[in-house]
């Protein structure tokens, strides 16, 4: 079940708990609150002339399927996006973990890697920089990040499905990210050959600016992913 149905649908629960929660204390035998007595509301409280058992019956049988519907759908159903959204935020870490230049960077698995949170913008913010200044060419984090993206772009395509599932802003983020990282994956193989041609220059763009246009937007989608996640 989608996350946006999922927040409808729990809006909507309260508003109906409410008015039943109002029905069970207006139809209640009960005495009033003493703060209640004498003020301008006390006659919604008062009771009805007629039908007061069957809305108390009414009343508490809605509570009590709320009760129902909370540990047997709305939590579960809950529970089950936050793992979706946990895995997905791996395999984004995978990406953005690849600047940190390991040499075996492509052969790890995503399960292995933590979640992407909100303590990476600063992370992305020194990419932007080093790409915005021409330093990221030639670096070791250059190299891994066309490697992963090679290993792992079947991999995001796949995980679009989880996406779609939790909300329609969610699948559109990551199908826009798995584009950007298909274009850099498929890329690989002749930007590897016009580097060992070139012998690897420091500060030279050999994608053509391939490069800095899909790691810009994927950069821009990490954080939008994440303030839509922190919603």
């Amino acid at each position: 079940m989608r996350k946006d149905i999922i927040d409808r649908q729990l809006i909507l629960v309260i508003i109906l708990c409410t008015f039943a929660l109002f029905l069970y204390v207006k139809t209640s035998d009960d005495p009033l609150i003493d703060f209640l007595n004498g003020s301008c509301i006390e006659s919604l409280f008062l009771k009805l002339e007629i039908g007061n058992s069957l809305l108390k019956d009414l009343s508490i049988g809605i509570l009590v399927s709320t009760i129902f519907w909370t540990f047997n759908n709305y939590l579960p159903s809950r529970k089950l996006i936050n793992q979706k959204i946990g895995r997905l935020n791996r395999a984004l870490y995978l990406i953005l973990e690849s600047f940190k230049g390991n040499p075996f960077h492509h052969d790890k698995h995503y399960i292995n890697c933590r979640e992407l949170n909100i303590n990476d913008l600063s992370a992305i913010k020194h990419i932007k920089e080093l790409l915005d200044s021409k330093k990221i060419y030639g670096s070791m984090g250059e190299k891994c990040f066309f490697e992963i993206c090679s290993e792992s772009y079947d991999l995001f395509k796949f995980l679009s499905i989880a996406a779609n599932e939790i909300s329609p802003e969610h699948g559109a983020l990551w199908d826009s990210l798995t584009r950007n990282i298909t274009v850099i994956g498929r890329l690989y193989d002749q930007w590897f050959e016009d580097r060992a041609k070139e012998g690897i220059k420091a500060g030279v763009d050999y994608s053509k600016g391939t490069l800095w246009l899909n790691l810009t937007e994927i950069l821009e989608a990490l954080e939008k992913w994440m303030e839509l996640n922190n919603k």
